[in-house]
């Protein structure tokens, strides 16, 4: 317990899910949490169960919504100590029936996003990394799909390979600017989520029992089961805590051995 006492945590798509579980066990082991998420009716519920908590309803895409929000962000702190890119989104379809809007908004949510916060929150994180010999610390969520390709999920598959590199190249930037920053990037396997039940569900559309899907996503990992959205927190706590203090521009692949079969 304590690990995070005393930081200051934004999280992006932190209404449900793995964003939801990432709130609620950094906001356990010690910090102030800063929810943001589009769904403001889930994101106030979500922020009422946890103490202290602060909420912004936003669209994570709008440029002008990030200078807002650092703005507001910075009056109320003195930094900020952990920025965790977790909103996403996922299409499932083949490339001959997806849209160019489909692939630009799968791109906007999980790539531009992790852009814009990145850039409007930098002085912040600065701040944290003059107060703090370990830094700040940027945790991007990436994919097992950053690592390797799934049919019907183009747009997907780039986002995620896309937000990795990022991760890297702001690790090499800030590192080498002295900002002490930490930029690290989380690539979960099939996880139970809101995101995999709609994939599921598209599956079962297109003619496939939904037994047999959920059977193939397990098989997907040599430990044989879907992981949990408390799985993955652990490994966000960890990068957000000084323990991690020497580790920038790293993956923590957390799949259950997926993709190394």
């Amino acid at each position: 317990m304590n690990r995070l006492q005393g930081k200051i945590a934004l999280i992006t798509g932190a209404a449900q899910g793995i964003g939801e579980a990432h709130a609620r066990m950094m906001a356990a082991e010690g910090a102030h949490v800063i929810l943001v998420d589009r769904n403001g009716a889930a994101l106030s519920h979500t922020a009422r169960s946890i103490k202290d908590a602060e909420h912004y309803a936003m669209d994570v895409t709008h440029e002008e919504a990030w200078i807002s929000l650092a703005a507001e962000v910075e009056q109320k702190h003195p930094r900020l100590d952990v920025l965790l890119n977790n909103a996403g989104l996922e299409v499932s379809r083949p490339i001959v029936e997806m849209s160019f809007e489909d692939w630009r908004r799968v791109i906007a949510v999980n790539l531009d996003a992790a852009f814009l916060a990145c850039r409007a929150l930098l002085p912040l994180l600065r701040k944290a990394g003059a107060h703090n010999s370990c830094g700040a610390s940027v945790i991007n969520m990436g994919s097992v799909a950053a690592l390797i390709g799934f049919p019907n999920q183009v747009g997907y598959n780039a986002s995620k390979a896309g937000i990795r590199h990022l991760g890297k190249s702001l690790a090499v930037e800030w590192g080498k600017a002295g900002y002490n920053i930490r930029v690290n990037t989380i690539h979960p396997g099939p996880t139970r989520t809101h995101m995999v039940d709609e994939y599921v569900r598209a599956e079962v559309e297109r003619g496939r029992a939904a037994e047999e899907v959920w059977a193939a996503i397990a098989s997907y990992s040599p430990l044989g089961r879907i992981g949990r959205v408390e799985d993955i927190a652990n490994g966000a706590v960890f990068l957000a805590s000084d323990e991690s203090c020497f580790m920038t521009g790293s993956d923590l692949v957390m799949d259950g051995g997926m993709s190394v079969q």
